[in-house]
């Protein structure tokens, strides 16, 4: 975690297929990727050249910060404990994730707004502090009231326009989801809201990244999946799905085995995962 963020995700590098395969469709992919990292100085990642070959993306599902800047909710805590708001938001940060894959790896479930109220309580209780039952709820609810990342719009027309389905598969809730998509004029640009309530198993649990293949009915050779954290990165390249990290925070690579075809400090990465850049 930054000094002003949520723990949550990324390097200014980019993957590129490292060969061109037989088929044509595929080589011509693979050119277009080869000439867009000696553009920008791009890196190939181990495993990527395979990864890029298997045919075009018809469809990517999007993890909901590549999409919204979650940096206001720790704004917003430091706005109501102005002194200690930066040591309780990492606090918070850190015990909501650790309990989102706690309730994952036990095969439980609650939703993200109770989750994330328990790992506040407990981040306050922690580090002496007292929160009351209005200011959890206020805190909690800045979830649903998040800004789109400047490159976002623009990134998903185009996507649109190739003729890609574009989908939320999220942690958060939908009704979080679906509030900001209102509050940035996205409503029109996705063709599905998935949040891990449907499966009730948080990512990265195989039923949450499964539900793309259901709402697409597409196999995985056909999807992509946008990142925001590296631990969601690995989670959907383990799945198996190509998959764009967008490290927007610039933290280091998940050493976690193969990782994430692609990866891009903004929405550039999911265009070149798209063949689009």
């Amino acid at each position: 975690m930054s000094d002003d963020t949520p723990a949550l995700a990324t390097a200014a590098t980019f993957a590129v297929p490292g060969r061109e395969g037989a088929d044509p469709a595929a080589a011509h992919l693979s050119r277009r990727g080869a000439i867009g990292a000696i553009t920008v100085g791009a890196a190939l990642l181990p495993g990527a050249g395979n990864a890029l070959a298997r045919g075009p993306i018809e469809a990517i599902a999007f993890d909901g910060f590549p999409i919204f800047d979650p940096r206001s909710v720790v704004q917003k805590v430091v706005a109501l404990i102005p002194d200690r708001g930066r040591d309780l938001a990492q606090a918070w940060s850190t015990k909501l994730f650790g309990n989102s894959w706690l309730y994952t790896a036990a095969g439980q479930y609650a939703p993200f707004d109770d989750v994330a109220d328990n790992a506040l309580r407990y981040a306050a209780e922690s580090l002496g502090m007292s929160l009351s039952t209005s200011d959890r709820r206020m805190l909690v609810s800045a979830y649903a009231d998040l800004v789109a990342w400047p490159d976002v719009k623009s990134a998903l027309q185009k996507l649109r326009d190739a003729g890609i389905r574009l989908a939320f598969l999220s942690n958060l809730g939908e009704a979080t989801l679906r509030a900001n998509m209102a509050r940035n004029g996205l409503d029109t640009l996705f063709d599905h809201v998935l949040s891990t309530d449907r499966v009730r198993a948080f990512k990265p649990s195989p039923k949450a990244y499964a539900m793309a293949l259901d709402a697409f009915g597409l196999p995985k050779a056909r999807i992509g999946f946008a990142a925001f954290g590296g631990w969601d990165a690995a989670g959907a390249a383990w799945f198996g799905y190509r998959t764009a990290w967008v490290n927007r925070l610039g933290v280091p690579l998940e050493r976690l085995g193969p990782g994430p075809a692609i990866v891009g400090s903004d929405m550039t990465a999911v265009l070149r995962l798209a063949a689009l850049a």
